[in-house]
């Protein structure tokens, strides 16, 4: 299991039922064995990630709690789709077992960290809550670049984690939001302590992605009401898993339809898209 999905699993298991969301595994493992046209589409690296992760989520709405979905949605998005049962497995012996966070190298644990951080952002409401964390992280990084005694003391290998986490604690506590606390705490419990300075505004670094990922830009030819804007906003939010805004930009160059950017996801619903398509479908082959 990679260290991305390790990370996000941590932050789940923190603020959910751990135990239910294994009961709900366990009933998806042998669904898999039972069915094997489910077995086939979520397996099946041929299809879409995208398109496994809305086959999961139409499948267990309901079915399985949001946690539950959000965890295997996040495994198929970037996992081996081959390997899904094998990670299931795995996922349901870590959130048994609770284990500690194992100590390993840099890039590996910011792959972990990061994995926690996606769990954190998709948490939160808003885009106002997300440069909430930035602001605080980014702050944060600051005092300990400019208080030593207080890096070392939190990046000291000598002294147990608890002693450490207490000191966090109570430099932290009211003074940053929960969510940022907790980003904290898992700096020091996945042992990456190393350049606190350095993990800090790096964290702040993904909240910024993260903004960008929370804003919907709609290019259309025509007026967009609210109502739309709103039917919008939650189609949007299912595919990218996190609350968007949506901002809409008239452009008389959209020929029908509509351009549609997410942070790194473009969808083209343009008509000129279309006739493209089309055009390209009808020219001789060389």
């Amino acid at each position: 299991m990679r260290q991305l999905l390790s990370g996000y699993r941590a932050a789940v298991a923190e603020s959910a039922d751990a135990a239910g969301i294994v009961r709900d595994l366990e009933a998806v493992a042998g669904a898999l064995v039972r069915y094997e046209d489910l077995r086939s589409t979520l397996t099946d690296p041929g299809i879409p990630a995208m398109t496994r992760r809305t086959v999961l989520r139409e499948l267990l709405e309901h079915k399985a709690r949001p946690e539950t979905i959000d965890l295997l949605s996040f495994a198929i998005r970037v996992e081996r789709a081959g390997e899904l049962a094998i990670v299931i497995g795995q996922l349901i012996a870590d959130l048994s077992q609770q284990p500690e966070e194992d100590l390993v190298g840099r890039s590996a644990g910011r792959e972990r960290l990061r994995g926690y951080a996606e769990r954190i952002f998709q948490e939160l409401a808003g885009p106002g809550e997300v440069d909430a964390v930035e602001d605080d992280v980014f702050r944060f990084a600051r005092i300990l670049d400019e208080q030593p005694a207080l890096r070392a003391a939190l990046a000291d290998p000598q002294l147990p984690l608890a002693a450490r986490l207490s000191v966090l604690e109570d430099l932290l506590s009211g003074k940053v939001g929960a969510p940022t606390l907790r980003l904290a705490r898992y700096v020091l419990r996945s042992g990456q302590q190393r350049d606190l300075v350095g993990t800090f505004e790096w964290l702040a670094s993904l909240a910024a992605e993260e903004r960008g990922r929370r804003l919907a830009e709609v290019r259309s030819a025509v007026e967009i009401d609210d109502s739309e804007r709103a039917r919008l906003a939650t189609a949007l939010g299912r595919l990218v898993e996190r609350s968007v805004e949506v901002r809409v930009v008239n452009d008389p160059s959209v020929v029908g339809g509509a351009l549609v950017t997410v942070g790194d996801l473009i969808i083209d619903g343009t008509v000129r898209m279309r006739l493209e398509r089309l055009r390209d479908a009808l020219a001789p082959s060389s």
